[in-house]
Parts: structure tokens; sequence; C-alpha cells
């Protein structure tokens, strides 16, 4: 176990990261919800949104397929591998040594990452109704499809198509890095690492959701 110091530390800092995002949902939920104006209110003229007319907000067994294919299907078991790969080649962290035992250990890690990851996404988007899957988008122009697919990094759709900072996203980011931190990873690592890891694991995202919408076409 690791200092109590370093679990509070932890925890003040999630809160500080997924408060103010919570925050922000709350108040652009009450917009998308559809509230109708109390009797003797001016009614409030209709604004449009950016949420396609087709959207559809994916069923509960459509989210949790997608749960199971981001943590253990054959894309998530590739890019897993490749990360231990580079870890390997960079015989990071060093305790783990080299060889099979070695990147089996930067294997395992990285599996456990994933799952950290995408199983608090899933958590907090069932809990908070919030669609965090990709998708590609519909509209035309190199400049228009980048910036759709850059953008589903940091948001997710609520039930009526509406994009919001994702709570969820940002949860599951930085719970992947700070977890294996503090856990399993070699005693001279602290929350500051599981910080950078998280941040990494964000920025690589950003590129992983341009070969999606460009290359992969998945």
């Amino acid at each position: 176990m690791r200092h109590l110091a370093n679990y509070t530390g932890t925890v003040t800092l999630l809160l500080v990261l997924i408060v103010p995002v919570l925050t922000v949902h709350g108040q652009q939920a009450k917009v998308s919800d559809g509230t109708q104006p109390a009797q003797g209110d001016a009614p409030t003229p209709q604004k449009k949104t950016s949420a396609p007319s087709d959207y559809v907000f994916p069923t509960r067994r459509q989210r949790f397929n997608r749960y199971v294919s981001g943590t253990l299907g054959p894309f998530a078991i590739i890019g897993i591998g490749i990360s231990a790969g580079i870890d390997q080649g960079h015989n990071s962290p060093p305790e783990w040594k080299q060889g099979a035992s070695g990147y089996g250990k930067r294997f395992a890690s990285h599996l456990g990452k994933k799952a950290i990851d995408q199983t608090t996404s899933y958590a907090l988007s069932e809990a908070l109704k919030l669609d965090t899957g990709f998708e590609r988008s519909q509209r035309h122009g190199f400049s228009v499809r980048l910036g759709d697919a850059l953008i589903q990094n940091l948001t997710s759709r609520t039930r009526t198509g509406k994009r919001i900072i994702s709570a969820p996203r940002l949860a599951g980011v930085y719970a992947g890095g700070l977890v294996p931190a503090l856990t399993w990873y070699p005693s001279r690592f602290s929350y500051k690492d599981g910080l950078r890891a998280g941040t990494y694991s964000l920025a690589t995202g950003f590129g992983i959701n341009v070969l999606r919408e460009f290359i992969l076409h998945r």
C-alpha cells in the first residue's frame, strides 16, 4: 500500500477534474430535457442545435456491446499489444526488465489500464444517460470532418443528440492512469505519473478518432 497522502491527493484531483464537468452537464441537461415554460411565461423561441435530426440514442445492448468491444475487442487487443511493445522497447519501467516475462507484465498492465478506463467511462455514461460512442461525420469536407472527429474525444451526446463535455470520457482516461500508478507500478510512481499517463491517453484519443474517421471506417 502507498502512503495515505497519495490517495488523498488523487481523490482531490479527481474531484477537481470531474465536479466542474458534472456542473456543466447539469446546466446543459436542463436545456436539452425539453422542459416546458411555466404557464404565464412568454414562450421561448426554440434554438437550433448541432444535433442531427436523425440521431437515435443507442440501446442498452448496443452500449454494452460497445463497452466489451472497446475493452477486449480485436482493435483494443492490438492497441494494447503495440503499447506494451513500445514500453518494452523503452524498457519502461526498468523494474519489469526484458524478455517474455517483462513483455507479459507490460501487456497485462496496459490491459488493466484499458479495463479501468473503459469500465469507468461506461459506468458513468450509464449513470448520466450519455452516449460516449464514436460515429463518423455525416458532413462533407476534410476540415469539417476533422473537427467532428476531434470534438468527439471530449464530448458525449445526450438522449436528444446534443453534444456536451464528456465527464465519463475524462474520468475514464484519468482513472486508467491513476489507478495503475498507485497500485501495481513500482513504488517510485505517484499520482503525478498517473495524471501524466491520463493526459497522454487523452491526447492519443484525438489521433485514434482521426484514424476512425478517415481510415478505419468504424
